[in-house]
């Protein structure tokens, strides 16, 4: 089983270029840091470095591993220090994962009206697409785009419920519409610039407008972020489909459309033992109360 401890010592030899730099980086003893590396060779079964004097290479299996840890070990640092900067408590935060677009345009005030009342309740916020999976405990709630498949969050075993729906229209900037005017009719988007998901998140049902073949050569900007998106939208780039909670605090316009454009319906998620938890329970109680 791996220590992935290990893999920390292993990226700063990666990143200083020796084990004396990477020693001296951790504050620890150079043989600590061998340690480490000859312990996740012996598992893997693989050489990572070459010796050269006083500097190491990586090998051709160092530097494919290297490449896949990165994101994980800088995850698993970036949490251990949002951890403990909420210091020693009795009472660790409640860990919360949505999307970036509630992360940043929603579930802060939702959040600050809650702490209102539940001063003594702590949060963690974890934004991203890529939600954590709740069923091994990596975050206490969830919120998601409800029948997203791309995610592939597994749903067995966990407790779900439909908590929200929020309203999609087209979007632009003032200075875009000054200058292109606004569309009135699907044949007029034509003759637009559009901003749109990446073609694995076209499948959704209010992107449903800008998925066909006659307007994919008009989206001229894609982004697996709303909020990116949206920032495109303010820019002038384009026109996008975007939700209105979003791009009203934004100052954007919105375009008058008689065609329907889906909803975007939101669930909330948790594991049934975390709710367990006297805080965790206080939150999940609350978004409840939110429902719609």
């Amino acid at each position: 089983m791996s220590d992935w401890d290990d893999y920390r010592y292993f990226q700063a030899v990666v990143k200083t270029g020796g084990l004396s730099a990477a020693a001296r980086e951790l504050n620890v003893s150079q043989p600590t840091v061998g340690r480490r590396i000859v312990g996740i060779e012996a598992r893997l079964g693989q050489k990572l470095l070459e010796r050269d004097g006083k500097h190491v290479r990586l090998t051709e299996y160092g530097k494919l591993l290297a490449k896949r840890i990165e994101p994980f070990v800088e995850t698993a640092s970036r949490l251990e220090k949002e951890l403990e900067s909420f210091g020693k408590s009795e009472h660790p935060p409640v860990r919360i994962t949505s999307t970036d677009g509630l992360a940043l345009y929603w579930l802060p005030e939702m959040l600050g009206k809650l702490h209102e009342d539940e001063p003594d309740i702590k949060f963690l916020l974890l934004p991203g697409n890529q939600l954590e999976d709740i069923s091994k405990r990596e975050a206490d709630i969830a919120f998601r785009v409800r029948g997203d498949l791309v995610s592939g969050l597994p749903i067995s075993g966990l407790l779900e419920e439909n908590l929200l729906e929020f309203e999609n229209s087209l979007w632009a900037s003032s200075q875009y519409l000054e200058n292109h005017g606004a569309p009135q009719k699907l044949s007029d988007l034509t003759s637009h610039k559009l901003i749109a998901f990446n073609e694995t998140y076209m499948a959704m049902p209010h992107m449903a407008l800008f998925d066909g073949e006659d307007l994919s050569q008009n989206i001229v900007f894609r982004s697996e972020n709303v909020p990116v998106q949206a920032r495109a939208v303010q820019a002038g780039i384009g026109i996008g489909v975007l939700p209105d909670y979003l791009a009203r605090q934004l100052g954007l316009q919105r375009i008058s459309w008689h065609e329907e454009i889906s909803t975007t319906q939101f669930s909330m998620l948790a594991h049934p033992t975390a709710l367990n938890h006297e805080e965790i329970n206080r939150v999940w109680e609350y978004f409840l109360g939110l429902k719609t």
